[in-house]
């Protein structure tokens, strides 16, 4: 009996990510069932920590905060911080970006958060904006935006620059070269509002998702948030701009420098760890944030997985 009931539980699930990628139910609508499939797979596998920061991670996005940080503080007590070399302090400094946003930029960055891999030559910058111009009744008073740089550890040079889109990891060869040129800093240009996050040579680049050419995508947000953007009438927006006020090539002039090294001197918030929203909520923050991707990997592991699903391979 228990198999008739795994093959109907197996199809359920398929027909629940059906409705889900057809906008008939939302992400919210998963959190729960999320929570309690993580709770079976630790009660079968009570030592994989990543069950623990997964579970965490939902009861974050749906906002129960007391009990996110009781799972993030589990995950840091089975796979603790690690102490940072000096090596890897100084490392973290040469190869921090530098921003470029619009003069028209509505929103300061609040924080830069660095998480260094445990393992890989591979450093995560977390950018915090004060908020995200679509979203001001999220109840996360900032825009968690991420970009990744990876390393030779012999040469110390930039070997790859990734960064977060709107749900996507773009990277490019150019943006690798680019901070060759700019002393292994790599060049984020910053989306006005939102703080999508674009490297070098992104207007041929295609988001990987849906194969949309960036400058289309862009097109289409700079319409939105010129008319006023998601809940144009919201409370919370009477003292943000109306909508983007200026033209599309205004847009996409990425030519204000932002250097986010004074602050992550002045206030350097470091860690290495595999868990980094864990690490983010319970030593850094003290504010709620969007729980996002803590490492790329992450993210080409769900892509292969849809292109497998998609193949039938």
């Amino acid at each position: 009996m228990i198999d008739t009931f795994l093959y109907e539980f197996k199809q359920g699930n398929e027909k629940i990510t059906d409705f889900v990628k057809g906008n008939k139910l939302s992400g919210i609508d998963l959190y729960q069932l999320a929570i309690m499939q993580l709770e079976l797979l630790k009660k079968a596998d009570p030592n994989h920590p990543s069950y623990v920061s997964r579970q965490a991670e939902f009861y974050h996005l749906d906002g129960n905060l007391r009990r996110a940080g009781l799972r993030y503080n589990e995950v840091l007590e089975m796979d603790p911080l690690l102490p940072l070399t000096k090596d890897e302090e100084r490392l973290i400094e040469k190869f921090c970006p530098v921003f470029f946003i619009t003069p028209k930029e509505c929103f300061p960055l609040k924080d830069i958060v660095a998480v260094h891999h445990p393992v890989k030559p591979l450093i995560g910058y977390h950018l915090f904006w004060e908020d995200d111009y679509d979203f001001p009744d999220d109840y996360e008073p900032c825009d968690h935006e991420e970009v990744w740089v990876e390393y030779d550890q012999e040469k110390e040079e930039v070997t790859n620059v990734m960064c977060w889109f709107h749900s996507r990891v773009l990277e490019s060869e150019a943006a690798v070269a680019e901070a060759h040129a700019n002393q292994q800093r790599a060049i984020i240009r910053i989306e006005w509002g939102k703080h999508g996050s674009l490297l070098c040579g992104w207007e041929s680049m295609q988001e990987p998702l849906t194969g949309v050419f960036l400058p289309t995508w862009l097109r289409e947000t700079y319409d939105h948030v010129k008319s006023g953007g998601r809940v144009s009438d919201h409370p919370l927006k009477k003292f943000w701009p109306k909508g983007f006020d200026g033209t599309f090539e205004e847009y996409i002039d990425f030519s204000v420098l932002i250097d986010p090294l004074e602050l992550l001197r002045k206030k350097p918030l470091l860690f290495k760890t595999r868990w980094v929203n864990a690490a983010i909520f319970t030593h850094a923050l003290l504010y709620n944030f969007h729980p996002k991707m803590e490492w790329p990997d992450r993210f080409y592991q769900s892509i292969a997985q849809e292109l497998q699903s998609d193949t039938g391979l």
